[in-house]
């Protein structure tokens, strides 16, 4: 973003979508050493409805799960209403001008990469509770940061807008951490690719559904008004980690749940 918005600062806005198209090429590329041992295929293959139905009813029978996936589909659509809005919002709002914007946005990317370098030890140290609770919550406090960023400007508000993004990189990430260990921990090797999808599902489907709602709310009552609505979403999905008494009550890491095999 902190390239991007340089780029467009210097009216040179077409460069970057040649990068992106540069960058992504190298991304294929770096795939092509890879190789990797394809899987026996099993003895018997169920069909699509019932692998569907059997990580749905998982999931929806698994109070950790449950709680964790209801979140993470609110989460993705205030964040996806966000991506939608922000530009407009830091333009006409904040007054940051392309550089200022990439400047914000780039924050994200720095707080997600603290995360993952401090990840492990810190979801370790600290109990599944409350890192839960750390990402949506921190995610509801960015979306309060860039509603009052709205009444500030300047300085300040780029001030806010950087802190908002760098939040929002940084405690989702340990959220991720943390509820995937948690998914792999109490799902049995069988179904954890039926689960795995069952999650991922809804979560990329809301995400056009969260942008579509942030550009209409943003064109048609203003940028800061699709703030409002992020922040109210971001709470919601922080509400439901709150209000589930399986994730409330989780003070340790479940223990690792056993093939039949196994038992």
């Amino acid at each position: 973003p902190l390239a991007v918005g340089l780029l467009a600062q210097h009216g040179l806005v077409v460069h970057a979508y040649l990068g992106a198209a540069l960058a992504s090429g190298l991304a294929a590329l770096a795939l092509l050493p890879l190789r990797i041992a394809r899987p026996a295929a099993p003895a018997a293959v169920d069909s699509l409805f019932a692998t569907v139905r059997a990580g749905a009813a998982f999931v929806a029978t698994q109070p950790l799960l449950r709680g964790i996936a209801i979140c993470a589909v609110l989460w993705n659509f205030a964040f996806f209403a966000l991506t939608a809005s922000f530009v407009p919002f830091a333009m006409e709002r904040l007054g940051l001008g392309p550089a200022g914007t990439g400047v914000a946005l780039a924050a994200y990317g720095a707080g997600a990469v603290l995360a993952g370098l401090t990840g492990g030890r810190l979801v370790s140290g600290v109990e599944p509770r409350h890192m839960l609770m750390f990402g949506p919550g921190v995610s509801t406090i960015a979306g309060g940061a860039l509603w009052l960023a709205a009444g500030v400007g300047g300085d300040a508000g780029l001030g806010l807008a950087v802190l908002a993004w760098f939040l929002i990189g940084f405690g989702p990430i340990l959220w991720l951490i943390c509820q995937t260990t948690i998914r792999r921990l109490v799902t049995p090797a069988a179904l954890m690719g039926r689960v795995g999808a069952t999650i991922q599902i809804p979560i990329y489907g809301i995400r056009p559904l969260g942008a579509i709602a942030g550009g209409l709310v943003a064109a048609h009552a203003g940028p800061a008004a699709a703030v409002v609505l992020v922040l109210a979403v971001f709470a919601l999905s922080t509400a439901v980690i709150a209000l589930s008494p399986a994730l409330r009550a989780l003070r340790a890491l479940p223990g690792p749940v056993l093939s039949p095999a196994a038992a």
